[in-house]
């Protein structure tokens, strides 16, 4: 990856509490299907990109992680979860209408919808996605990674799917 292809952590907040701003550009985007997570693509170039994303009860990406890209997260109706994974136990967030979150390139979390009524959020990566990893809890605890293209809906896969 070529850092000068990337946006520093403080412009990739900026991006994506902007375009948090702008309902006229998202909501006409945003759908809230109670069987799945739905996304549409609200801008790429590249250096980033920034989806708009609909969540409803029972949605959930999994564990998982960026590849090479960091994130940035700005909830703009709802509730949503985010769970980074530590040692010992995940770290909880709650995140509420107004609310943005940076995720590091390092991280591995999980977002969820938060409960209530229908939630909305703005993602942006910089760099744009290519890839993404999915991670599997194993019987034993073991942590297994499986790489995916970008493209594809994340979900939790294995024991979590199940829980």
């Amino acid at each position: 990856m070529d850092p000068r292809l990337s946006l520093t952590r403080d412009e990739l907040d900026a991006l994506v509490r902007t375009h948090a701003a702008d309902a006229a550009a998202w909501r006409p985007h945003v759908t809230h299907d109670p069987a799945e997570r739905s996304y549409a693509l609200l801008h790429r170039d590249a250096r980033c990109e920034v989806y708009v994303i609909g969540w409803m009860d029972g949605h959930d990406t999994g564990w998982h992680d960026h590849d090479d890209a960091a994130a940035a997260i700005a909830v703009v109706e709802g509730l949503v979860v985010e769970e980074r994974f530590a040692l010992g136990g995940p770290v909880i967030r709650r995140y509420g209408r107004g609310d943005a979150v940076s995720v590091p390139r390092t991280a591995i979390h999980r977002v969820r919808h938060g409960g209530g009524g229908p939630a909305t959020t703005i993602h942006a990566y910089s760099p744009p996605l290519a890839r993404v990893g999915s991670y599997e809890v194993g019987e034993e605890g073991t942590l297994l990674r499986h790489s995916r293209d970008a493209e594809a809906p994340l979900e939790p896969v294995g024991l979590a799917a199940a829980a």
